[in-house]
C-alpha cells in the first residue's frame, strides 16, 4: 500500500490463504514480540479507522511488550480482553475485532488505513 500524506505504516497487512497476515516492519517486530500475527480470516468480526484507539480499546496492564508516551507495542490486557499493538500515539490506527479467545483485538498503522479497512472487508464478504 501506498504512503498517505508522508505517513509510513508500522505493519503490512496481507492475504494468506485462509488467513490474515499482519506483519511488523522493522523494529516494531522486536518491540511488539512477533514476527507476524495470522488471523483466520473467519475470526475476523470487524474492522474500522478510529481517531483515537487509545481512547475505544481498554488497557490496563501490559502484558509483553513495549509501551513509553510516544509508542504502544505488543499485547496488553484490559477490561477482560487482550489486545495486540503497532501504534504511534496521536494518530489513527486501523483497529480489528477478533473472535479469537486469546486475543480480542489487533490496533495497527498501516501506510493507508482506509484501503486496510476495505480490503479486510471485501475478505469477510468472501467467507
Amino acid at each position: 500500500m501506498s504512503r498517505r500524506n508522508g505517513r509510513r505504516g508500522l505493519v503490512d497487512v496481507s492475504v494468506d490463504g485462509p488467513d490474515l497476515v499482519i506483519t511488523p516492519r522493522g523494529w516494531w517486530g522486536f518491540l511488539s514480540l512477533r514476527r507476524r500475527i495470522r488471523l483466520p480470516r473467519a475470526a475476523v468480526r470487524s474492522a474500522h479507522v478510529s481517531g483515537d484507539p487509545t481512547a475505544e480499546v481498554p488497557v490496563t496492564w501490559r502484558s509483553g511488550g513495549t509501551g513509553t508516551l510516544m509508542i504502544r507495542a505488543g499485547f496488553w490486557r484490559g477490561g477482560g480482553t487482550r489486545s495486540w499493538w503497532c501504534y504511534r500515539y496521536g494518530q489513527s490506527a486501523v483497529v480489528i475485532e477478533s473472535a479469537l479467545p486469546r486475543l480480542q483485538t489487533i490496533v495497527v498503522m498501516t501506510d493507508d488505513d482506509r484501503a486496510t479497512v476495505d480490503q479486510i472487508v471485501s475478505l469477510q464478504a468472501t467467507i
